[in-house]
């Protein structure tokens, strides 16, 4: 399946990732994330459904892995480019926004 969002391609089959036509190099933990955000468009995705999600962790874990790797995530998707495409929702979790593109 290929989910675009403005110029972020996914193939889920083959496991790439484009934006502005520029091959990104995502590990397994980072394109799970951007698959959960982009397959959540429009809606935000908490700390706690991240933890469970990817890492199979209860909401109640203290952590800060999933703020360190939205920050990989930033740095390979949007760092360099125009429009960022991450957002952070304070208190709620972040997301995709196609509609603010």
């Amino acid at each position: 399946m290929m989910i675009h969002v403005f110029d972020l391609r996914l193939d889920t089959e083959t496991r790439e990732v484009l934006r502005a036509q520029k091959k990104i190099y995502l590990t397994k933990q980072e394109f799970k994330l951007l698959q959960l955000l982009l397959e959540n468009i429009n809606k935000p995705v908490s700390r706690q459904q991240i933890l469970k999600h990817i890492w199979h962790a209860s909401g109640n874990m203290k952590t800060r892995i999933v703020d360190v790797y939205i920050g990989y995530l930033r740095n390979k998707i949007d760092h360099g480019f125009s429009k960022p495409l991450i957002k952070t929702l304070h208190g709620k979790g972040y997301m995709i926004a196609a509609n603010n593109l």
